[in-house]
């Protein structure tokens, strides 16, 4: 079993996918600085490099790969196995987002959103797990989900379909890999200042598009201190995390507690906002 305390990372494999930028590049970063050795996977290759080269040790690798195609994700997973021996953990964090009126989005971007969002982790459990079970020394799977995970957005239903998905699929995988002695972490993220809303299809009249970019460019959590809560969720083996969760907290906790109110609350919001 893993120690707890100074060095508890130190030459510890770690897989990181969308590690090209926002969480996933701050967590990779994080990981390296405490002498982990990073295997950063992203889409884009030229990200994936420049992410290597912004690592503050010689101790990471890039890896260009597409996620939501099992075969690569197969590949990867042989090709650092091969190389490190094993892997101590994966953090499933490649997403993507689309939105708009729910009737108007096309299946394309559902698929898209689904793909990437959830099927990602889903390929990337399938490669590398079944090692960190054989090998029996523990071990720690990191999904990162969204607030959009427990709260239904309007504007967004496949994003919040794919990371509702992602927290139920999270939280059986806990289950299951409890008996193995390998901790699983779901973190759901309120506004983050990342590239996934800079890359996102979403299609809304109006500057309803810039304003929200904005909104989050102002009040979204850095995604160093998002980074810095992941490595203690691990350290610690909280199940749970809410990063810069903000004002969507209180807005769960109501949910919790008082669906009626809460649902009075979205139709509220839809009257005021008038974006049909």
């Amino acid at each position: 079993m893993w120690r707890t305390g100074m060095g508890y990372f130190r030459d510890k494999v770690i897989v990181v996918t969308g590690a090209g930028s926002g969480i996933g590049l701050a967590t990779a970063k994080a990981f390296a600085a405490e002498g982990a050795r990073v295997h950063l996977v992203d889409i884009d290759g030229q990200r994936a490099e420049a992410a290597v080269r912004e690592m503050p040790a010689d101790n990471s690798t890039a890896h260009v790969t597409d996620c939501t195609n099992p075969s690569e994700v197969n590949a990867l997973a042989r090709d650092v196995i091969d190389h490190e021996g094993h892997v101590d953990i994966l953090h499933n964090n490649a997403g993507v987002c689309c939105g708009g009126p729910a009737e108007s989005i096309s299946i394309e971007d559902w698929k898209w959103s689904l793909d990437v969002n959830l099927m990602a982790a889903v390929h990337g459990v399938r490669a590398f797990v079944p090692d960190m079970i054989r090998r029996r020394n523990g071990g720690h799977i990191i999904n990162t989900a969204s607030m959009a995970g427990l709260l239904g957005l309007p504007f967004v239903t496949p994003y919040c379909a794919s990371k509702f998905a992602m927290v139920g699929f999270s939280e059986a995988l806990a289950a299951e890999m409890s008996v193995h002695g390998i901790g699983v972490t779901t973190v759901c993220p309120g506004a983050v200042r990342t590239r996934v809303f800079q890359d996102a299809r979403i299609n809304l009249p109006g500057k309803w598009v810039e304003r929200i970019g904005q909104l989050i460019g102002r009040f979204g959590a850095d995604p160093q201190h998002v980074a810095r809560d992941i490595l203690q969720a691990v350290r610690s083996g909280r199940g749970l995390l809410f990063p810069g969760a903000g004002a969507m907290l209180p807005l769960f906790l109501l949910k919790r507690t008082s669906k009626p109110l809460y649902d009075r609350f979205n139709r509220t919001l839809m009257l005021l906002t008038r974006v049909r």
